[in-house]
């Protein structure tokens, strides 16, 4: 996954620097005056204001404010990455959505460009989702997309990956070691059939495809696209190969 960067080398140098100049430009100032000195005429001379307790005071007032800075950024982190994997999220089915999806194509495409090591790209999509929206509500079209995707999520291998496509479209990345996604898909097929229903029997139409040495990501996503579509025309509930 690609993830924000939240601290970047360039600036944390930057700020070390300018913190650096200033403090050297203070120390040229403290010294030309000498300050220290300065203070402890003051304190001698106000012995009874008790000003020289104020020193060990400043040091224990500095230590607490770093450990509150600390403990204030540690929170801030946390929430910050709270929202990033919230950002990531299809709100109703928990899958990645489509701007996770993005970097996780982005990821795979980049790994197989750099090593020669392949995935493949399953895309499917409800049969007849509309009507049973219309026949039954949009409350039990929304159940059906949460239960596809428990179904999906348990019989795909732990390093693939799933996304909330769009609607009732989603994407399954398959890594390298899934040798043969066609069957992959159509024992995933049959398994939706078997699993996912209401009143009506639910099924999927699936495409399938693999990158090859030359394509774009782009290239294969339309790919899956194209076989998605032909599965689509051949009567549904089927899998096809591009």
């Amino acid at each position: 996954m690609l993830h924000y960067q939240y601290l970047h080398r360039s600036s944390f140098v930057r700020d070390g620097l300018w913190l650096l100049a200033i403090n050297a430009v203070l120390f040229f100032l403290f010294a030309q005056y000498d300050v220290l000195e300065l203070i402890i005429g003051l304190v001698k001379e106000h012995e009874h204001w008790e000003l020289d307790e104020f020193l060990p005071l400043g040091v224990t007032l500095t230590f607490s404010l770093v450990i509150f800075i600390y403990r204030r950024l540690v929170e801030l982190g946390r929430v910050t990455q709270a929202f990033e994997e919230l950002a990531k999220q299809d709100p109703l089915t928990y899958a990645f959505n489509r701007r996770a999806g993005q970097a996780i194509l982005h990821n795979f495409y980049v790994k197989a460009e750099r090593d020669g090591e392949g995935f493949s790209l399953l895309q499917l999509n409800i049969d007849n989702f509309k009507r049973i929206n219309d026949s039954y509500g949009p409350s039990v079209g929304d159940d059906i997309l949460i239960n596809l995707v428990n179904i999906i999520q348990k019989n795909i291998a732990a390093n693939s990956q799933l996304i909330h496509w769009h609607s009732d479209n989603f994407i399954v990345v398959l890594p390298v070691e899934v040798t043969s996604p066609y069957e992959f898909a159509n024992k995933l097929r049959e398994t939706i059939a078997q699993q996912l229903f209401t009143t009506d029997t639910i099924t999927c139409s699936m495409g399938v495809t693999s990158w090859r040495k030359g394509l774009s990501l782009q290239d294969v996503l339309h790919n899956v696209e194209d076989a998605l579509l032909d599965a689509k025309a051949a009567n549904k509930n089927i899998v096809k190969v591009a």
